[in-house]
């Protein structure tokens, strides 16, 4: 389904946070596969559960660990950042930066993981990276691929663990879009973290 943005607009503006967050985060709907992709509804599921698999089994998580996030998922990104928000997925460099697709893994032990190996990778040239995001986004329950890769003692060993999984998707799908992941620690944290950015955006709103 395509949700336009006076549909989104308004229904910032009617429905509760939680509402709308099962509306346009936690239903099945996917505007890339129908507006990129171009496929026909009755292989959404197909592709769906596929691309999950993909990732699972390179990841070594549960397939019921992963969703697609972001602007790929509904058309326009949900950030309460004032240059990102609503601005409409983007296939035209011409426009600006080709969009990525976002997905959001929920994983304790890579979360865990990661943030381990964030923490003895400090160096005090990083200073200003983890003071202004690393420190916040961890605070929260997410870590943000941007941030593993630039990281020397991350790098690494975070592209080992997606590089092949982002590939085989991109290869097997006709994805021509970077992919990027985020890391999560619980289900909790990736609601919480939705719930506040549409707070924020429903502010906005009202302002």
């Amino acid at each position: 389904m395509a949700y336009t943005i006076d549909t989104i607009k308004s229904d910032l503006g009617t429905l509760t946070e939680e509402q709308f967050y099962t509306k346009y985060l936690v239903s099945s709907d996917n505007w890339y596969l129908d507006n990129i992709l171009k496929l026909p509804k009755t292989d959404h599921q197909y592709i769906l559960e596929e691309y999950k698999l993909i990732i699972s089994e390179f990841l070594g998580i549960s397939i019921n660990s992963i969703s697609m996030v972001g602007s790929g998922k509904i058309g326009y990104s949900l950030s309460p950042l004032k240059e990102k928000t609503f601005k409409p997925f983007n296939m035209d460099e011409e426009i600006r930066n080709i969009s990525d697709l976002d997905i959001a893994i929920v994983s304790p032990n890579l979360f865990c993981r990661f943030w381990k190996l964030l923490k003895y990778s400090y160096k005090p040239k990083y200073k200003l990276l983890y003071e202004s995001h690393i420190f916040r986004e961890i605070y929260r329950g997410y870590i943000n691929e941007k941030n593993l890769e630039a990281i020397e003692g991350c790098r690494k060993e975070w592209n080992e663990l997606v590089k092949e999984s982002k590939k085989k998707i991109m290869d097997e799908f006709y994805i021509k879009n970077e992919i990027t992941y985020r890391l999560y620690n619980s289900w909790e944290d990736f609601q919480d973290y939705n719930i506040q950015n549409i707070k924020k955006l429903k502010r906005g709103l009202i302002i």
